[in-house]
């Protein structure tokens, strides 16, 4: 037995079966509208608060408007389906639309006529269609990697165009539909042939001068794992292999049935053991980070690799004479490839956890890898610059960079040389930003004032800035992977058993910032697109870094020593 009721004061409704919650509504006002008196009456609208994944489902289905190409509901719905991971496989979401998807049903009340019943089962199964459509746009890469997703898809379709022959109204979705669904079984048969194996194009090599393509999780991927005497076995597995399934690949290769251990080492020498359940760790290592094997008690004896160190000269001499406009335009061009890469649910599978999902996080993974590159590059650059007037010149080279890239609203580059120059490594620098000039000094403030106070300000300058341009931009990932990580610690994910669905809608509008940007395409600067870039672009996709901020502070301090 199902009922409603509603608290007046707070304006909340319950749906309850069985005397337990299984949907909380909040009413809110929506627009007002004239009446025939001359007053104004409000609408009301109805929002999920929180529910089972089952009345979820129904309530956003069932509230689904279909007079208009884009009703304004369509949020809330794209709420779901950016969100149901979270709480709904979609193996259980394949089930319940189908269960949702009947040939003939009746109205609520008993009292419908023949024609009311035929109406309401038409319209109830356009709503499905039309979310089936919505979920394929927002997830069909994710869903070509799925065999029963596909399955599913291609039923689905029989099932409409079959009903079609009965219900004409059908046939207005249909093609769309066909198209849909057609269009993505081809896709996944062809990437199942292809099956592409990565030649750690994350990490070094001449493959990082090609144009990144995006990594799925069944891509397999060719990876060198080092043991105590610094030796190492090649591995080949699935990019979103379990450290499980790496520590077994290994031991096959090695013919060993030792008791062994999966460890990231940095160049620091910090040691960090990798637990069993996670997942695609490749692409989560630092800068110069390896991926050692052992035995347990072989652990306390791994060192790093001296390749580890970076490298013992600047490349200044590489890039001063490359123009400072070039060098942000191949920068953006190459932060573009990497964004674009980034499929909307990886951040959601990065904010709860990707052993959760089983799925790999490798395109945003090396997208936050490359802004710590892009700010490790300015600091090691500076930091290996013996003579002061370089430095000098140094600081003016990023200052014009960073100029450049804000123009191009790469913000993601932009403040990644900000923080960059703000490392304590070159911000104690006092003799080499003494010299530099006050155009230069205040640019640089300027620049380093949307940095400010983030934790108290909440990068409330950032948003502003944002908030005046128009796509396409290259955000900020690592505020909007903050923002989703506090909205997930700050809010239970369940609240008496139920979805707490206040925490997706907050997510889903975090995530539709990432959509916003990319919602126009990044088109080439016509100025410089004629140009011969093979140099500049060949530079800036084979960057070479220290990441051990302790060696960058000696080197700091050997170049101005600390005044007594």
């Amino acid at each position: 037995m199902c009922f409603a009721l509603q608290d007046v004061e707070a304006n909340t409704v319950r749906l309850k079966e069985h005397e337990q919650d299984v949907l909380v509504l909040e009413k809110i006002p929506s627009v007002s509208q004239g009446c025939n008196h001359g007053g104004s009456a409000t609408q009301y609208k109805y929002t999920v608060m929180s529910g089972t994944p089952e009345k979820i489902l129904e309530h956003f289905l069932e509230n689904m408007r279909l007079d208009s190409i884009l009703p304004e509901s369509d949020s809330a719905l794209d709420d779901f389906v950016l969100m149901h991971c979270v709480f709904m496989p979609n193996s259980q979401l394949c089930s319940l639309l189908m269960a949702q998807y009947p040939f003939t049903s009746g109205c609520k009340t008993t009292a419908c006529t023949e024609q009311e019943k035929m109406d309401y089962a038409l319209n109830n199964k356009r709503r499905v269609i039309r979310l089936v459509l919505q979920w394929v746009t927002v997830c069909g890469e994710l869903l070509q990697e799925e065999e029963a997703s596909m399955a599913f898809l291609e039923n689905f379709y029989v099932s409409v165009s079959d009903d079609s022959r009965m219900i004409p109204a059908l046939k207005e979705q249909l093609p769309e539909l066909e198209k849909t669904v057609k269009q993505n079984s081809e896709e996944a048969k062809s990437s199942q042939k292809k099956h592409k194996v990565l030649l750690r194009q994350f990490s070094i090599g001449d493959e990082r001068l090609q144009k990144r393509q995006p990594i799925r999780s069944n891509d397999e991927i060719l990876f060198k794992v080092y043991c105590v005497d610094h030796t190492y076995t090649t591995i080949r597995v699935a990019v979103a292999a379990s450290v499980k399934e790496v520590i077994a690949a290994v031991a096959d290769k090695l013919g060993t049935g030792e008791d062994l251990i999966l460890v990231k080492l940095s160049s620091s020498g910090e040691k960090v053991v990798l637990k069993p359940n996670e997942i695609s760790v490749f692409t989560t290592l630092s800068q110069n980070g390896r991926l050692f094997f052992c035995p347990r008690d072989q652990f306390d004896s791994l060192s790093p690799l001296p390749e580890q160190e970076g490298p013992s000269a600047g490349s200044m001499g590489t890039f001063e004479l490359m123009s400072s406009k070039d060098l942000a335009y191949q920068i953006t061009i190459y932060d573009w490839e990497h964004f674009n890469c980034v499929h909307e649910r990886e951040l959601i599978y990065h904010t709860f956890g990707r052993p959760n999902f089983k799925k790999t996080t490798a395109n945003l993974d090396l997208f936050l890898r490359r802004f710590n590159e892009l700010q490790l590059w300015v600091v090691t650059e500076i930091a290996l610059c013996s003579q002061l007037g370089k430095r000098v010149q140094l600081l003016k080279k990023f200052i014009k960079i960073a100029a450049h890239c804000r123009e191009y609203k790469n913000l993601n580059a932009f403040f990644a040389i900000i923080m960059g120059l703000s490392n304590v490594a070159v911000s104690r620098l006092t003799q080499t930003w003494e010299k530099l000039p006050s155009k230069f000094k205040k640019f640089y403030s300027e620049f380093e004032s949307l940095m400010a106070s983030p934790l108290f300000l909440n990068h409330r300058a950032y948003r502003l800035t944002v908030a005046k341009l128009e796509p396409p931009i290259i955000p900020f990932m690592p505020l909007l992977i903050k923002d989703m990580t506090f909205t997930h610690e700050g809010n239970k994910t369940f609240i008496d058993n139920l979805v707490n669905f206040e925490k997706m809608r907050m997510i889903a509008n975090t995530v539709r910032i990432v959509r916003y940007c990319r919602s126009q395409p990044f088109n080439s600067d016509a100025s410089l697109a004629n140009k011969n870039h093979q140099e500049v672009r060949s530079y800036i996709r084979q960057l070479n870094v220290i990441d051990n901020q302790r060696t960058l502070s000696q080197l700091s301090n050997r170049l101005e020593p600390r005044r007594s």
